[in-house]
């Protein structure tokens, strides 16, 4: 049974790491994933050897991107975390980047409508780049939905 935690605590630190967080993010996610109950941050420290302040920290970014959830278990005044159902979804991760890139293109495409000439030849260029952004993200995430449906 080590051998299987050790592989998921490996799988998701590799995740991590391919979306740019650090180690512990992902070591973080994999201890509340294999545990058989809702996790305090107390657990967490003790089970991974962090501190506190780390596992703190990681705890609010999952919880900030959904991954994971808080849990209320009455009579006790700790927050605990479970993860979030359907945060392994690729097509998530993608949706949220695709909202993101709509927003920039929508406020650079108001930007360059009141910008001076001078202004609009600069602007263009970004707001080419940002609209192939646009354009990609949308035909990954129809990808994604195919394959998932």
């Amino acid at each position: 049974m080590e051998d299987v935690k050790k592989t998921i605590i490996e799988l998701f630190t590799d995740i991590a790491k391919i979306h740019g967080h650090n180690k512990s993010f992902g070591e973080i996610y994999a201890t509340i994933y294999l545990a058989d109950k809702p996790l305090c941050i107390d657990d967490i420290v003790r089970e991974l050897g962090m501190s506190k302040g780390n596992v703190s920290m990681n705890l609010n970014k999952l919880e900030d991107m959904g991954f994971i959830k808080k849990i209320w278990i009455k009579g006790d005044r700790k927050n605990y975390y479970q993860c979030a159902e359907g945060f392994s979804s690729y097509r998530d991760i993608v949706e949220k980047k695709y909202k993101v890139i709509i927003n920039a293109c929508d406020k650079l495409e108001k930007i360059y409508e009141s910008s001076s000439e001078a202004e609009k030849k600069i602007i263009s260029k970004k707001l080419k780049h940002v609209k192939q952004m646009k354009k990609i993200s949308k035909k990954v995430l129809e990808l994604l939905k195919d394959i998932e449906d």
